[in-house]
């Protein structure tokens, strides 16, 4: 390695690239050899600011919120096991579990949780039944119940009713109250109307004065806008998940006219991409997954990519939201029947959720489980609701009684898996015609391959003494190799050495033991050794000659001679039973059209048949290669015949037409309500319907099948109130970084409250009046002054008497100001959105980012999943086969959410393994070389304009003077003398390009 080699990573914080330090690159191959350690001040991108956290350097959260975990698995705990003895009145050993203060109070045995030391907490030794104290009393809690209550106390053992007191108290049980449907997102959605500001001229849209009105109410001001050459980098990501070309950019900076900015929001919508990317964001929300992590006997969803196709689709043609609802909730239940085949994918939603393992002790719960997961996604999703807390007991906080869940979860008790053909019915009908003619050829010659080898195993019945003979020589060979005694049996006695083996293997078998016709083998291998005679040992329908000395070997003859005339008896028998069953076949009519089956043989008869010749195993059960050179010509030329028309057969069927894992209808269940959320304990029947608060009256019930169309009717029903507003926030969220509503699938009382709420009313409102055009959304954002602000905060500032104040503290001498601090402080989490936030890419972004720079990003849209870790692969990141089992290793290092669960956010964390694929990956390797190569024939031969081309690719700008000098320093500085040209894997190009790639501001989006 050269000296001054180096790369950067994406750093939590940073004021400057000065002031990151830059990590050795290691040497790629070999990657154990460690060439030398390089700290060089470099200039790579743009001041990040240190007040600004842009990434946490903890692990990722829990995917579940602490309150949330309690509520879904550990009150339902304490509600089945403890509350009989530790609330309500009872505190049994002095220990009371009504709330977080009696729980941390403790008992007269002390503290029973410790929070710095779970392990140690006596609550855990007491359900795991050590230590002398066993609770419950009436039996242990399973592993995973354990599981749950250590985990619980890890995160600090969180009880949200402090919380919830703070914000009115836990709901009392019961129906819906007026206060209830007072909550601010059970309200309608109104059209609020622009608010009245000071600095009017500032918005561009009518959502910048419900910004403005929030900034001025707080002594605010927004920073400036960012430049074109910011902007459109944010926007190409933004919507298309890729950067701008040299050329993209060049054309925009030039384009003066007004309309810029929309003209580039349009054409980046109209990209194929754009649904590409935005497919990404809604399959996070789907826990889109293609194999299954719970279960031994996982369904596979090898044609779940059709799903992620429609989403993309989807997007691509701005289907409106209400409809995309619809189709992935309903899809197939729609009375139209133009796109019926187009729409089954999208039951994908719901169809490719995780499957539970079933066995004897878990056939209820494992069903239950899954129909939770449903209504857990589809609330989520849609409704930004945590409904799945209702399923052991009333919500504790939002008004969601236990009978909303079960009302829901008749629906998916009413429904079933289903795949489902995407070609017409005629097409489908002809296929599976074809299908059943290979199924019959193939049965005919099974059948006759069947036939053929037990009549050529029957052959050899006639040697059935000499192989007995043969196998019992093998079995007193003593310290002679059995391969040449083997050998030697078959060239004397004329025998296949084969079935020598197998009748050996068969006489020394378990059989032996069990069958009363082979007992005279059993006591003859139990008496004298060969050669030694005897006088009393004699065998069935052998001559009795009591004076006669007979040797071992005559006996094993014998024994062979007796065994070959039963089994012919045997044949005998079945052949004169199946030629008796054919003739009345024949004669009888009603018979032959009922197909009757054929009357068994005799017991002890079929036995000796099923043992000696038809099983697999069988001593003359001739394996298929040793049978294609045994038969007779006549044989193979008509098994010949079969194959051949069962290889027509297969060429006339062709390829099956596609399939879709989608639903379909069942028989119309209601549930009845599990009691504490135990499929055993059962109460009242709940008629299916939808969400009672909801509703704006008492909920009917569902009338139509399974009430899937008629539930997602109602979720997409303008007058919803949550529908829309969750949508919005997704996208809103997506384009900041953060949502107005903080906790995106969580609209409830322990969710954030809106920090602009008639601004998120504004624009649900003018969605659902779009026609639920989420492409129209994108361009009411985008094209607004909030969007187009830049995020360095050097031209933050304070509105003090209607004038603009540039970061600094007022003083007391001016009698017109007072005294505010920067906005940093007021706002240090950028809430009221005085500035735009500074992102870093998700992996899939930063991986296609890769491809894209480096010539390499294959554009194919679409089609079957590929392996991300193959070598060639170069398609985006959106096309990586995702695995529940096992999540890729490259994706789960960069945050990649557990497709196991619905997720509404990525969480963003900055850990050494990141830093070691920048250094270490292969695709970083390929990535750097083809884009060394690329540069090399795209830009002039001095390494001055590779560089300059480099920075146009990657940061979409020129490099300054100082970074020329410095690449240039780098390139040309030569090797140092302890290393050798050939020690160097990577040319000082590959890994000046690697280490541009691995910069903060290839990584970070401003």
């Amino acid at each position: 390695m050269r000296p001054g080699r180096l790369v950067t990573v994406a750093s939590p914080t940073s004021t400057s690239l000065r002031d990151l330090a830059i990590l050795p690159m290691v040497s790629l191959l070999p990657r154990t050899i460690l060439l030398s350690l390089a700290f060089v001040l470099v200039e790579f991108h743009r001041a990040v600011v240190a007040a600004e956290p842009i990434a946490s350097t903890k692990p990722a959260a829990a995917e579940m919120p602490g309150d949330e975990f309690f509520e879904r698995k550990v009150r339902p705990l304490f509600v089945q096991h403890c509350y009989s003895c530790h609330a309500k009145g009872q505190k049994k050993g002095g220990l009371s579990l009504t709330d977080r203060t009696g729980m941390l109070a403790g008992g007269e045995s002390g503290a029973v949780v410790a929070l710095e030391k779970p392990d140690e907490s006596l609550l855990i030794a007491a359900v795991e039944h050590r230590g002398g104290m066993q609770m419950p009393p009436n039996g242990k809690l399973s592993d995973g119940e354990v599981a749950a209550l250590r985990k619980w106390i890890e995160l600090g053992a969180p009880w949200p009713e402090s919380a919830a007191k703070n914000s009115g108290g836990i709901r009392a049980s019961g129906s819906i109250t007026t206060e209830d449907r007072q909550f601010w997102s059970f309200q309608p959605v109104k059209d609020v109307a622009a608010p009245a500001v000071k600095n009017a001229a500032w918005s561009r849209r009518p959502l910048d004065q419900f910004v403005m009105a929030q900034l001025e109410a707080n002594g605010l001001s927004p920073v400036g806008e960012a430049d074109k050459r910011t902007f459109i980098r944010r926007a190409s990501f933004d919507l298309i998940g890729l950067p701008p070309t040299p050329a993209d950019v060049a054309a925009f900076v030039a384009d003066e006219s007004p309309l810029a900015h929309e003209r580039l929001i349009n054409r980046l919508l109209e990209s194929p991409h754009y649904g590409e990317r935005w497919a990404r964001h809604w399959l996070d929300v789907a826990r889109y997954g293609e194999d299954q992590a719970h279960t031994f006997q996982a369904r596979m969803y090898p044609s779940g990519y059709r799903y992620r196709d429609w989403v993309v689709a989807a997007f691509n043609s701005d289907m409106p939201y209400n409809q995309f609802v619809i189709e992935q909730i309903a899809g197939d239940l729609l009375p139209e029947a133009n796109g019926r085949l187009e729409r089954l994918p999208a039951l994908g939603y719901l169809a490719l959720g995780p499957i539970y393992y079933k066995d004897a002790g878990c056939m209820g719960k494992a069903e239950s489980d899954e129909v939770d997961d449903r209504i857990d996604t589809l609330c989520r999703g849609f409704l930004g609701l945590t409904v799945s807390c209702a399923r052991c007991h009333d919500h504790k906080f939002d008004p969601i009684p236990t009978q909303d869940y079960y009302a829901l979860a008749g629906v998916f008790a009413s429904t079933q898996y289903r795949e489902a053909p995407l070609a017409p019915d005629d097409v489908v009908q002809q296929y599976d015609a074809r299908a059943e003619v290979v199924k019959g050829q193939e049965k005919r010659l099974t059948e006759a391959q069947a036939t053929e080898a037990r009549k050529l195993g029957e052959s050899f019945v006639p040697l059935i003494p000499k192989y007995v003979v043969a196998a019992w020589r093998l079995q007193q060979r003593g310290e002679q190799n059995a391969n040449e005694l083997t050998k030697s049996l078959a060239d004397e006695l004329g025998l296949q050495r084969f079935l020598i083996e197998r009748w050996s293997q068969f006489l020394t078998s378990d059989l032996v033991q069990k069958r009363a016709y082979l007992a005279a083998y059993k006591s003859l291998m139990s008496g004298p050794t060969a050669g030694e005679p005897s006088k009393t040992d004699s065998l069935p329908d052998a001559p009795a000659d009591a004076d006669a000395v007979v040797s071992m070997e005559s006996k094993a003859e014998r024994f062979g001679v007796a065994l070959q005339q039963q089994l012919l008896a045997a044949i005998k028998a079945n052949d004169e039973l199946e030629a008796a069953h054919k003739k009345r076949l024949s004669e009888d009519a009603v018979a032959a059209k009922l197909k009757l089956v054929k009357p068994k043989l005799d017991s002890p008869l079929a036995e000796l048949i099923k043992d000696l010749i038809t099983n697999q195993n069988a001593p003359l059960a001739i394996p298929k290669d040793r049978a294609d050179k045994l038969l007779t010509e006549a044989s193979k030329t008509a098994l010949a015949e079969f194959q051949k028309e069962l290889d027509n057969a297969k060429k006339e069927l062709g390829s099956k037409y596609p399939i879709a894992h989608s639903l379909a209808d069942s028989q119309p269940t209601n549930v009845k309500v599990h009691l504490r959320g135990n499929h055993k304990e059962l109460g009242d029947e709940v008629p299916r319907r939808f969400l009672a608060i909801l509703s704006p009256a008492e909920p009917q019930p569902f009338r139509e099948g399974s009430g899937r169309l008629e539930l997602a009717r109602a979720i997409a029903d303008p007058t919803n109130p949550l529908t829309a507003r969750v949508m919005v926030n997704r996208v809103w969220q997506h384009h900041f970084g953060r949502g107005l509503v903080g906790t995106p699938s969580n609209f409830g009382l322990l969710g954030e409250r809106p920090t602009h709420p008639e601004l998120l009313d504004h624009l649900a409102a003018k969605f659902i009046a779009s026609g639920w055009s989420l492409k129209q959304l994108h361009r009411e954002i985008m094209l607004s002054a909030t969007y187009r602000l830049s995020s360095n905060v050097d031209g933050r500032g304070l509105m003090v008497d209607g004038q603009k104040q540039h970061g600094e503290t007022a003083t007391s001498s001016s009698p017109s100001t007072i005294n505010l601090q920067p906005s940093t402080t007021i706002d240090p989490d950028n809430r009221l959105l005085w500035r735009q936030n500074r992102r870093r890419l998700d992996i899939e972004a930063w991986r296609d980012s890769m491809l894209a720079v480096s010539g390499n990003l294959d554009a194919t849209l679409g089609g079957a999943a590929v392996n991300l870790n193959d070598g060639g692969n170069r398609r985006r990141t959106l096309y990586a086969a995702i695995s529940r089992h096992e999540l890729n290793g490259t994706l789960r290092l960069f945050d990649f959410p557990d497709p196991n669960l619905t997720s509404e956010r990525r969480v963003s964390t900055t850990v050494p393994m990141q830093q070691l694929f920048v250094l270490n990956s292969d695709f970083l390797v390929r990535q750097a070389k083809s884009l060394s190569q690329r540069l090399a024939n795209e830009a002039a031969s001095d390494d001055k304009g590779r560089i300059e081309r480099a920075y146009s690719l990657l940061f979409q700008r020129p490099p300054t003077e100082a970074e020329v000098r410095i690449g240039l320093s780098y390139l040309q500085a030569p090797l140092p003398d302890n290393v050798s040209a050939s020690e160097v894997k990577l040319t000082a190009w590959e890994q000046y390009t690697q280490a541009l790639l691995g910069t903060n501001e290839f990584v970070f989006v401003d």
